[in-house]
């Protein structure tokens, strides 16, 4: 019996040691798998789908008529001073579209991607000439569907 006691001690401290090696080596790889799972999540987060916004907008005359402005006219201002800024690249990821613009109020839609907010009101702010009239395109507000930017344009008139 004395014989076998050494035996049994010793296999019961190297069982302990692995015991303790393999739940340090499964801790570690834990943390490792969190750490990859959080870069991945993060790195997912930042792909994302791009959605259509609409800024309603007023034109206002500083000189010159307001009537005499024209849907075609506001559109070539918007388009002119967009890839002045930002290339025909900037113009294509953005891709700004007039939806709507009534003559009379001066009051216009223009869609485009929600990713590009901030460089459409910028774009909006430097629009200073319009069929030869100088004028002052303010933001009014921005939507997430059409129709409730045909309730801001029309409430505005």
């Amino acid at each position: 019996m004395l014989d076998v006691l050494p035996v049994v001690l010793a296999a019961l401290v190297l069982s302990l040691i692995s015991l303790y090696l393999s739940f340090t080596s499964w801790l570690r790889l834990r943390k490792t798998v969190a750490v990859v799972r959080a870069y991945l999540g993060a790195r997912r987060s930042r792909l994302v789908k791009p959605r259509k916004r609409y800024l309603v907008f007023e034109v206002v005359a500083l000189s010159g008529e307001l009537s005499g402005i024209g849907r075609g006219q506001v559109e070539e201002a918007i388009e002119r001073s967009c890839r002045l800024l930002f290339g025909f690249l900037g113009y294509g990821s953005m891709r700004p579209t007039l939806v709507y613009y009534d003559e009379s109020g001066g009051v216009g839609i223009l869609g485009f991607k929600h990713l590009w907010r901030n460089h459409v009101l910028l774009l909006l702010s430097l629009v200073r000439e319009i069929g030869g009239a100088k004028v002052i395109v303010v933001p009014v507000a921005t939507t997430g569907t059409r129709r409730k930017a045909m309730k801001i344009a029309t409430k505005s008139q």
